[in-house]
């Protein structure tokens, strides 16, 4: 715990404090040596669970996009799609910066990044690309900057010196460097001169709790700032519960408005509280800080242009060669102004009418991760292969780049996939092999007997069960699937002939199925008779 009076540190100890010696940037957007060579992959955890999970990831890719640093910007998560095994197979720039858009070293950016993009240190060159991997975004000094805009904007009439400032996030005990991004910002605010009555730390799951926020406090009023990335299940629906100002967990962000509703008058105290600090739009300037830092530590040299064919470019000699479905959704050229169209499968009576048969009209790539989002019910589509996509859109986009991004959304990784097992190129990765290297909770889903991880292909996989993928993985190299639906499946939605339509394929086991392997084999194992 970080129990702070303002002004307490030396600038020596602050030095001490942070990871990164130079100076935070002062926003916004100063200038960054573009990188036209590299590609920026920035890495989330992602929810099967919460929609609104990724969504900074996201926002924050399009800002950095937008301003035309790289060559290419992509995200990739642990819980969603695409993946981070599938993607680097998405990327055609021979250098990649990997970013973790990860609050802390920890748990993930320590042991499960690095293993799941099969990364040996700050560089890695393997399979033609230079990869290089960056500290965490929120442990940049700039974040100390975020967390007081953040606090002000909340509380702008709050006097500091009768305000306490707490910074709370997860904690947990798989690696004790997960909270001490957070210890650190709280020393570093309480010898920035803001001026708060006290600053501290405070945590969902170890000592001192969140939930105890008024014990932590003399001031009349607290800020709570949410140190996470995202407004997901912890800052939106649990912490409100242990704050006090929900009695029950309500609805995902984008459903609901807690923070719309400061202060609150709780505890005898008027209680603020933030909404995520990864959700603001700044953050996009501390990626691109961290990339600055390491190259000014790592001094990569500058790669040259590749010279393979681009996955645009293929994509379009497909599309030239008469390919015209992946998944649910038709693709069509020169339907209107623009080189291509993209509609549901089911629509295209509509989409070939005048003004497109009143379906509602989206013109570039970026309406297509709210598209694919969610089914026509509502329902949080988690695993983008679901045979669930809703109607009633029409796409226009102006070039391959635009067709492809617009495609990676909808079905994530599946065109590049699609390409290289085509050319026999695309490494399958066998079910016990992608068991054997799970790690907590989920290592218990290697226990499953092959009898089991059959019967469970065909409970979970296939067009039955809404799956639009072709498995490409056994269970290992000696034991093929069991013939059923789900392993005949060859991913291709629709009465379409093969030559026409690009198939879902899947390399490896999803992580929804590693977690129903690991629910099936806890059932095994407390289905055994006792001794």
């Amino acid at each position: 715990m970080t129990l702070i009076q303002t002004g307490s540190l030396t600038l020596a100890q602050v030095d001490s404090i942070t990871c990164n010696p130079r100076p935070a940037r002062h926003f916004p957007n100063m200038p960054f040596t573009p990188k036209p060579n590299s590609a920026l992959l920035i890495v989330g955890h992602g929810s099967t669970e919460n929609p609104d999970s990724s969504t900074p990831y996201f926002d924050h890719a399009a800002e950095i996009r937008k301003r035309g640093l790289f060559a290419e910007v992509h995200v990739c998560f642990w819980k969603e799609e695409p993946s981070m095994r599938e993607a680097l197979f998405m990327i055609d720039a021979p250098e990649v910066y990997i970013l973790p858009d990860f609050i802390s070293e920890g748990y993930f950016t320590q042991d499960v990044i690095p293993r799941e993009l099969q990364l040996d240190g700050p560089t890695t060159v393997r399979d033609g690309k230079t990869l290089h991997y960056t500290l965490p975004v929120g442990v940049h000094r700039s974040m100390t900057d975020i967390i007081l805009r953040r606090a002000k904007d909340v509380a702008p009439d709050a006097a500091p010196e009768d305000t306490t400032l707490i910074i709370t996030g997860h904690g947990t005990g798989l690696n004790q460097n997960s909270t001490k991004s957070i210890r650190d910002q709280a020393d570093l605010i309480a010898a920035s001169g803001a001026g708060y009555k006290l600053v501290t730390d405070a945590y969902m799951e170890e000592k001192p709790f969140i939930a105890e926020w008024d014990k932590m406090s003399e001031t009349k009023n607290v800020v709570v700032v949410p140190f996470f990335i995202s407004d997901g299940l912890h800052s939106y629906q649990d912490i409100p519960v242990m704050l006090g100002v929900r009695d029950e967990i309500g609805p995902a962000a984008s459903q609901a408005e807690v923070f719309a509703q400061n202060p609150y008058h709780l505890r005898e105290k008027t209680l603020f509280y933030t909404s995520a600090i990864g959700t603001e739009p700044l953050l996009a300037d501390v990626i691109l800080d961290q990339i600055s830092d390491f190259d000014e530590k790592y001094q990569p040299t500058s790669p040259q242009a590749s010279t393979a064919e681009t996955l645009p470019a293929q994509l379009k000699q497909l599309i030239h060669d008469g390919v015209r479905r992946i998944g649910q959704i038709d693709i069509h050229p020169e339907l209107c102004e623009f080189p291509y169209a993209l509609f549901h499968m089911d629509d295209e009576d509509l989409a070939t009418q005048p003004a497109f048969g009143g379906l509602d009209q989206n013109h570039g790539p970026d309406s297509a991760r709210e598209l694919s989002t969610y089914d026509k019910d509502g329902e949080y589509r988690f695993t983008k292969g679901k045979i669930s996509l809703q109607r009633g859109w029409i796409m226009s986009l102006q070039n391959e780049e635009e067709l492809l991004r617009a495609l990676d959304q909808f079905y994530p990784g599946c065109t590049a996939l699609f390409l290289l097992h085509n050319e026999g190129k695309l490494p399958i990765e066998d079910l016990r092999d992608k068991l054997s290297r799970q790690t907590g909770m989920y290592r218990y889903a290697g226990s499953i007997s092959d009898a089991g991880a059959q019967k469970l292909v065909q409970k979970v996989c296939g067009p039955a069960h809404n799956c639009a993928k072709k498995i490409l993985w056994k269970i290992d190299p000696d034991t093929p699937l069991e013939d059923s639906e789900a392993s005949r499946f060859e991913g291709i939605i629709g009465d379409i002939s093969a030559e026409k339509a690009i198939p879902l394929v899947c390399r490896e086991a999803c992580n929804h199925f590693v977690s129903e392997c690991r629910k099936a084999a806890k059932a095994e194992f407390d289905s055994k008779p006792a001794p």
